[in-house]
C-alpha cells in the first residue's frame, strides 16, 4: 500500500480540488464541472463561494454569476446547517440523506423562537405554493408574515435554513443585495436520484477531495463513523496511509505525475474566506499554521481571504 508524505498528500488534495492542475484529473471547465466534481463548494459568503468556483474554473467571477442566473449551479444548505454552492441536480438527494444529522438539534430551538410545529408546517406550505419563482429574503419574509408568524428574532432565517437544509429550497442569483429563494420543484434541472446515495457521496467526496480519510468525511458532512466508513468503503477509489492512517483517493489520481506533485506544491494562490480546500477536511492544522489561524478561520466561524503556498497557508488577507 503507498504510504503518502504530508506534501504529496497536500497536492493531491490541491489536484483534485481543481486548484493545481494535472491531465489525470476531470477537466473543469465551467462552475458546474467544479460543482459537479467536488458536489459541494462552502459557500458562507456569497462573494467568496463564487470566488472559489471561478479559481477552480479557470474563468472570470462573471462566467460564474451567469450559471448561477441559470439555476445550474445554486447556493443552499445541504450539510453541517451551513451553505454551499453545489449542482442543481444534487440538492435533494444530499439534502435528505444529511439533513436529519442536524434536523433534531434544529428542531429544539424552535420553542425558544416562539415557533410552534404547526406554524413551522403553516410556513412550509405557503412557501411551496409560493416560490414557485424567485423570491427575494424580504418577499420571504412578508410570506411567512402573512401565516401568522414574526419573522424577526432569528425566526425567518430559522425557517429558511430548515427548509433548505430539508431539500426544499435553494438560492439562486442576487436581486441587487438581496438573496432570492426558489423551491426546488421549481428549478429547471431534474432531481438526481441515486439509487444508492451513500455510495454516491463516498465516491464523488473522494474523487473532488482525495485523499480523504473517514475522520475527513465525517467532518464534511457529518455523517457517523460507520456511515463515513461504508461510503468510502463502498467507492471505486485506491487505498493509502499517511501517519497509520487509511485515507481514499480517486482511481484517476494513480495518473497524477511526479511533475504535477511538484508543480501542485510550487503553487502560490490567494485563496477566499471559508475556502473548500480549508474547510472541506478534518485536521485545519495540516494547512494552516497556529500563527495565522486566527487570521484565516476562527473557532466561531469567521474567516477571511488567505495565501496558499506549498499547501499551507502562509499569510492571511484580513
Amino acid at each position: 500500500m503507498h504510504e503518502l508524505s504530508r506534501d504529496e498528500l497536500l497536492a493531491r488534495r490541491l489536484i483534485a480540488q481543481g486548484l493545481a492542475p494535472s491531465a489525470a484529473r476531470p477537466s473543469l471547465a465551467s462552475a458546474l464541472d467544479v460543482a459537479e466534481h467536488l458536489l459541494a463548494l462552502q459557500g458562507q459568503t456569497y462573494d467568496a463561494g463564487v470566488r472559489a468556483l471561478s479559481l477552480r474554473a479557470g474563468c472570470d467571477d462573471d462566467k460564474v454569476l451567469k450559471e448561477i442566473e441559470s439555476y445550474c449551479v445554486v447556493r443552499c444548505w445541504p450539510q453541517r446547517g451551513t451553505l454551499h454552492f453545489m449542482p442543481a441536480a444534487d440538492v435533494r438527494w444530499m439534502s435528505c440523506l444529511l439533513y436529519p444529522r442536524i434536523a433534531a438539534s434544529q428542531k429544539s430551538r424552535r420553542p425558544s423562537l416562539g415557533l410552534s410545529e404547526e406554524m413551522f408546517e403553516a410556513c412550509s406550505e405557503a412557501l411551496h405554493s409560493a416560490a414557485t419563482t424567485p423570491l427575494t429574503r424580504a418577499q420571504v419574509y412578508e410570506l411567512f408574515a402573512e401565516t401568522g408568524v414574526d419573522p424577526t428574532e432569528g425566526r425567518g432565517s430559522h425557517l429558511l435554513r430548515a427548509f433548505g437544509g430539508a431539500g426544499d429550497l435553494v438560492q439562486g442569483p442576487k436581486d441587487g443585495n438581496q438573496e432570492t429563494f426558489l423551491h426546488v420543484d421549481a428549478l429547471p434541472v431534474a432531481q438526481h436520484e441515486p439509487a444508492h446515495p451513500l455510495h454516491e457521496l463516498g465516491q464523488r467526496y473522494i474523487s473532488g477531495h482525495g485523499p480523504v480519510s473517514v475522520e475527513d468525511l465525517q467532518a464534511w458532512s457529518k455523517l457517523s463513523k460507520t456511515q463515513a466508513t461504508t461510503a468510502l468503503k463502498s467507492a471505486d477509489a485506491r487505498r493509502t496511509r499517511h501517519d497509520g492512517q487509511d485515507f481514499w483517493m480517486a482511481t484517476w489520481q494513480e495518473d497524477v505525475s511526479a511533475e504535477d506533485i511538484r508543480t501542485a506544491l510550487e503553487l502560490r494562490l490567494e485563496l477566499p474566506a471559508f475556502d473548500e480546500y480549508l474547510l472541506g477536511y478534518a485536521n485545519k492544522d495540516w494547512i494552516v499554521p497556529d500563527e495565522i489561524r486566527v487570521n484565516v478561520l476562527t473557532k466561531n466561524g469567521l474567516s477571511w481571504p488567505w495565501v496558499m503556498e506549498g499547501g499551507r497557508g502562509v499569510a492571511s488577507l484580513r
